[in-house]
This record gives C-alpha cells, structure tokens and sequence, in this order.
C-alpha cells in the first residue's frame, strides 16, 4: 500500500538519503552520520573553553593589577625606593604616566565621556581579544540547525556568561577588585560600562545564529517551530536579552545622568530579574551556571560587608544600632555645612567620602560626600573631653536632596538632625603623600572639600616634623567672591605663620560695575605677603595672605608649569569633568620634566564630581 507522497507507508526513515526533508533526525542513518562528523570537527562542548579564555583573560588582569597595588604598599611603607631608582626606571614610569594621564579633548570627547588614553588602549586591546575569539575560528554555522547549536553562539554565549561575575564585581561599592588592586569603586565604573556593553554585543552576536540557522533550514515556519519547541533556548532566552538591552540603554551617561533617578531604583532590580532568569536559561549545561553562581556569590559579598561594616547604622564595629547625630549650618554661597558626630572608632583617611542618608528629608536617597576634616589624634584626654569624632560635609546645593537641605535650615541657628553613614570609601592610594617634596592641589567650585583634608594633613605632618614637603600650592576656581568663604576659617587654621603654603584663587565670574575689584574674606588674620605672578586670563590682583585672588579662568597648563620646581611632587585635583581633563593633561604634558631629568617623579590624584 502506497502513501501519497509515494513512500510505502509503514517503512523505516533509517535508509533515506540525507538530502530528504524526512531525514531530520538521529533516526535516519545518514543523518546521524552527518551528525556525529559536524560535532567531531567543531565540538560543542569545547565552545565553553571560551567562557574559560575570557575570565583567565580578566583575572590575569586583576592579578598584575593587584601585584602594582601591593608594590605600591610596599613602596609606601619604604618611601626611600622611589627616590633612588634609576634614571631609566623613572623615564619609563613617566612614559607610563604620560599615557595613564593623557585625555583626548573635543566635544565628542565630552558627549562620550572618554576615559584616559591608557583606558582607551587598554579597552580596545580588551575588545580586540573578544572580537578574535569570537570571529577568528570557522565554521560560524553547521549545515543544519540539528546537528547543534551554531558554534559562534555557544561560544559567545559562554563568553557573555563569563564577563557576568565580572560586571557585578566592578559595580559594587564595596567590591574585591577594589579590595584586591586599592582603585576606587567609582574609578571602576568605566570597566563596568564596558564590560556591560561587551556583554551584551556579545549575547547579540549569540542570539543572531539562533534565527539565521532555522531560516536558511526550512523559512519562518522552522524558526517559529524551533522557538516554541519545549526545552528550547530561543524561546528562555529571549527575556533575558530584553532586560540586558533595558540595563545598558539605560546606563549610557547622557541618559542616565537625566534621569537618574528612575535609573537609579530600576538598575538593581533589573539586573537581579536578569541573573534569575539566566539560570532559566542556561538550564545547567556545562558549567555555564558556575559563572552565575559566582556572581551571585560576590554580589552576596558585597551587599553583607557593605550592610555590616560600612553601613554605620548596622556595622558589627558600633557598640549599638543607632543613626549619627549631624547639625547642619547654612552658609554662603548655596554651601551648606554638616557636621556629623560619629563614634570614637570611627575612623577615616584624607579625601575619603561617605554616603549620606537623612531621614529628616528621604529615606530612599543617599548622595556621597567628601569629609573635609581629618580625624583627630586620639589622647586620653581628647576622648575624654569630646566623646566623639566629629566629621564636616561642605554639600553644594543643587535641585533634590541637596536643595532640600539648604531649605531647611533655619538661618544661622542652624538644624539638628540624624543621619544615617555609609562609609567611608575612596582616598588615594598612596598614603605618604609627606614623602613628596612638593603638594599640588587644584580645585573647581565645591571640589575644594576633597583638597582641604588632605591640605590639613600636610599641615599636621609638617608641624609634627613627619613631611618632606617644602611646598603646599592650593590653586582654587570659583564662580562668586563669597565662594572663598567656604574654607576660611579652616585656612586660618591651617596656614598661622607658616610660610609653606601658597594659594591662588580665581573668581569666574566676571565682578559688577558696583562689586569691588577684589574679594574681602572676613578676617584679617592672614598676614599679606609677596604677589604671586598673574598667570592665564586673570585681569586683576589683590594681596591674600600667601597668594592672590585673580579673576578670570586660568590655563592649567600655564598655571602648573611654574610650580613644579622640586624633584617629588604629587597634584590632586578635584572639580567638574573639564577641569580633571585639563589637569590630567598639564600633568601629562609635565612628565617631560622627569624624562629630561629636571624631576623624579610628578603624580596626579583626581576626584571627580560624576561617574
């Protein structure tokens, strides 16, 4: 008895030719056979070294990463090591230097907000490394969609699994990158950035294949069969793939920097859907749930340790659970001061910041802060007469939290509140800044409040006979006179008759017919002093103290050159994104002193407002 497509009915598929559309299966022998040659020349379970290429790849990078850090530990115990390296050492370290500095300038520059010249190389020899494991080994695709999943899928589908544990341990504040090579967490927030965006160019390129295989097999209706088929990874993976596309659209810096808000409470829950659902689709193959457990893991990690030793309010180190007291004082300029009581053991370093919640205002927002002050030294009879650790917040106001602030507070009588701290993070690496011959700080606008703790550092080491320093210069950018109020009394602190700190100060903004040629802080304790020379586009001077207040915006690069006349000097700089870039670029341009041999070494620190 006949069928109607003339093939007795009832008679086995094993013996059809491979080139029949009923032979689409292991059942059929020549099938099976293409089958089991397709696998044996590209295998599919060798796709996964992949996953494994790309996290050595990463790790080998923390690891040199973590080796610098601990040498620069090192070094900072033994400060004498630097100084006597050989010239050629140090000519290679300002070549390094110059290219860890270096920033492109330009509009497009700005708009894309491009890291440093080494950044930039280091990504794209990063990206280079992805691409090649992606598309140097053939075939991409496999005669049919039966005989496996496309090889180039596989593999990149690894691949963006692999960068998952790595994308959550650049995230966290508290993270074991940081912990393992001392950069700063939001320093990381570029590696972050990209090794999201490589995730998911990564998972497009694994999900491409998946529609391409089927169509070429058997058009719209094989694909839309393979999609619904029970157990199929088209059908689980396309969730996962939306909610990727939601997270890094969302974390593009013009976008994220409008709204951030909305980013702000979406990203974490977003990015927990998403690990959730890449269990459900990854269905434990291989070891491809291994790199999502690991990222669970360190998310895990962080979360704990930031909850229960940075987070004052729950840390194990306070004798109780209980918020900060804070007073908050209006002051001039939209600046308001907030001093924060913590605990004796509360401890911090120069140019560390914390994350401020106040209940009083939101109980959803923190913002981070830089401490202004430095702890001080314990005694017995310190303790025993202030039975706290008082730490001072200078917080501009702009519109949200930080308006709030300055709204409600009354007058010069001030407000009490409580605060919840979280902290404290950041600071600069290299702790014997006194082992320097000479300390640079430039700051714009608020930023002076991640130069002043360290300025007041430099004071307490010179005093105390514990700094090489020679010269402190504070180069400081306002918009408005009343600006340089912000600091004066800490600088009368500071500076007594002291003959090592020099300042220059610029007033942007160009002064009123009826506003006189110079600003008047409000005390005559600084004592006048030689002029310093009028540098960039200042148009006139007055006496301060050890400086001169200018008005106009300097030219860093000019403004810098001059000051570097010791051999060991290190710049901090702290202000909006244009003025870091200008810095870091004068730095990068000064390397040339080092390699002529006028220096031994010239160090940048930046601070940035945004990340």
């Amino acid at each position: 008895m006949m069928s109607m497509s003339g093939i007795p009915s009832g008679s086995s598929t094993s013996d059809l030719p491979l080139s029949d559309p009923r032979c689409n299966s292991d059942e059929c022998a020549a099938f099976k056979a293409a089958h089991v040659a397709s696998q044996a020349a590209v295998s599919y379970y060798h796709q996964y070294d992949y996953g494994h290429y790309t996290t050595w790849y990463y790790l080998a990078v923390i690891g040199v990463c973590a080796f610098s850090y601990a040498c620069c530990i090192y070094r900072d115990r033994c400060s004498s090591i630097e100084a006597t390296a050989s010239s050629p050492i140090r000519k290679l370290q300002a070549a390094g230097r110059y290219v860890q500095y270096k920033h492109i300038r330009g509009t497009g520059a700005a708009f894309c907000h491009l890291p440093s010249l080494a950044v930039i190389i280091f990504l794209a020899i990063t990206s280079l490394y992805l691409l090649l494991l992606t598309f140097l080994v053939h075939p991409y695709y496999r005669e049919r969609r039966g005989f496996g999943s496309p090889p180039i899928s596989i593999r990149t589908g690894l691949m963006a699994q692999a960068l998952t544990p790595l994308i959550v341990a650049l995230a966290g504040k508290v993270n074991v990158v940081t912990f393992l090579t001392g950069i700063s967490h939001e320093k990381l927030n570029i590696l972050h950035r990209w090794a999201s965006y490589m995730c998911l160019f990564l998972s497009i390129v694994h999900t491409v294949p998946f529609i391409v295989q089927p169509l070429r097999d058997g058009g719209y209706k094989a694909l839309r069969a393979q999609y619904y088929k029970p157990g199929g990874y088209e059908f689980t993976g396309t969730p996962p793939l939306g909610i990727l596309v939601g997270l890094v659209v969302l974390s593009f810096p013009w976008i994220r920097n409008r709204w951030y808000n909305f980013f702000y409470r979406v990203h974490i829950p977003m990015y927990i859907t998403y690990l959730g659902l890449m269990f459900w689709h990854a269905g434990n193959e291989g070891d491809s749930w291994a790199y999502l457990w690991a990222t669970l893991a360190l998310w895990l990690a962080s979360v704990l340790t930031r909850l229960f030793f940075k987070w004052q309010t729950f840390s194990f180190s306070r004798p109780k659970l209980a918020r900060f007291a804070a007073t908050a004082i209006k002051s001039e300029g939209g600046l308001t001061q907030l001093t924060v009581f913590a605990t004796l053991g509360f401890q911090w370093t120069p140019g560390q910041f914390c994350y401020l919640r106040i209940p009083n205002l939101s109980i959803l927002q923190n913002h981070p802060y830089t401490i202004v002050n430095v702890p001080e030294r314990r005694t017995a009879d310190v303790d025993k007469q202030s039975g706290c650790n008082p730490m001072i917040f200078y917080i501009r106001a702009h519109h949200g939290l930080t308006g709030a602030l300055l709204e409600s507070v009354d007058g010069e009588n001030g407000r009490s509140m409580t605060v919840h701290v979280d902290g404290p993070y950041g600071g600069v690496v290299e702790r014997t800044l006194s082992s320097y011959d000479s300390l640079i700080f430039v700051a714009g606008g608020s930023g002076i409040s991640a130069c002043l703790p360290h300025i007041l550092f430099a004071a307490q080491n010179i005093r105390a006979g514990n700094s090489k320093a020679k010269q402190v210069h504070l180069v400081w950018m306002v918009r408005k006179p009343e600006h340089l109020r912000w600091i004066t009394k800490e600088l009368i602190e500071v500076v007594g008759d002291a003959s090592w700190l020099r300042y220059q100060f610029y007033i942007t903004e160009k002064p009123a017919a009826d506003q006189p040629e110079h600003a008047q802080l409000s005390s005559g304790a600084l004592r006048p002093s030689e002029k310093l020379s009028v540098v960039g586009r200042s148009t006139t001077t007055a006496a301060f103290g050890e400086g001169v207040v200018n008005y106009g915006r300097p030219v860093l690069a000019e403004l810098l050159w001059p000051l570097l006349t010791e051999r060991r000097i290190v710049i901090l700089g702290c202000g909006p994104k244009s003025l870091t870039v200008d810095l870091s670029n004068a730095a990068a341009s000064a390397q040339r002193k080092v390699i002529v041999g006028d220096a031994d070494t010239i160090k940048l620190h930046t601070e940035m407002f945004h990340w």
